[in-house]
């Protein structure tokens, strides 16, 4: 399968041909994996596949870019957008990212497609594009680091307004975010997860907020209105 068929036109072209290059290598050797019999999630179908994200909103139309860590572990919820659910129960974490919205926004969300954020210019990237079974997440992070990284690096250095919104020290460990333009914001808080009560719990000694304690999604908007480009409807259906 040719890159142009699972990725846009406009992201081969931001890429160019050594990234590009790179992306179809990753998935030739992802298709090898499946012929062996390994479960790689996600699976590729409609709406679904390792390159969703970046096939669901074109380069030149991404506005806000959240960083999550890899996809569910299963075929029923992933579908290759961070912290989205093809299908199914909402996740602890979603729930969370739902309450935080209602608060900031009043929108009161219970599907957990992204799918809609999606649409409207929000990149949804893991910095694992697979899940498998038979490999620890450091190790699928370290595979997909040049493709997720040269994304990043794409993306800081347009001349357009970026807003970019990290959740957990992993996210906010990453080295590319910690100088930036003036036309991109960066919001950090905790991970929006109940685990260790980390949606209460502020990180980096005190220097990054709670989950609960950040205003990300307002913030996130008044950016972006100030900068003459249309606010995110936070609703989660699809219009």
């Amino acid at each position: 399968m040719q890159t142009k068929e699972i990725i846009s036109h406009s992201w081969e072209k931001a890429l160019r041909q050594e990234l590009s290059t790179i992306l179809k290598d990753k998935y030739k050797q992802i298709e090898k994996l499946r012929q062996t019999g390994e479960l790689v999630l996600p699976v590729e179908e409609e709406n679904s596949g390792i390159y969703n994200a970046l096939s669901s909103v074109d380069f030149e139309n991404v506005k806000v870019l959240i960083i999550g860590q890899d996809p569910y572990p299963n075929i029923e919820d992933a579908h290759g957008l961070a912290f989205s659910k093809k299908t199914g129960k909402c996740p602890a974490s979603l729930k969370n990212i739902f309450a935080k919205i209602k608060e900031e926004t009043g929108i009161e969300n219970t599907n957990a497609n992204l799918t809609h954020w999606a649409q409207q210019g929000v990149l949804l990237l893991n910095r694992a594009l697979t899940f498998t079974k038979t490999e620890t997440l450091a190790k699928r992070v370290k595979f997909w680091a040049p493709v997720v990284d040269g994304i990043i690096e794409k993306l800081l250095n347009r001349n357009t307004p970026l807003v970019v919104i990290l959740w957990g020290n992993q996210a906010n460990e990453i080295e590319q975010f910690k100088k930036t333009k003036d036309n991109i914001l960066v919001l950090r808080s905790s991970h929006p997860s109940n685990m260790g009560n980390a949606k209460n719990t502020p990180i980096m000694d005190g220097k990054i907020p709670a989950f609960t304690q950040a205003k990300l999604f307002s913030k996130c908007n008044e950016f972006l209105k100030q900068n003459g480009l249309k606010e995110i409807d936070w609703s989660t259906q699809l219009k």
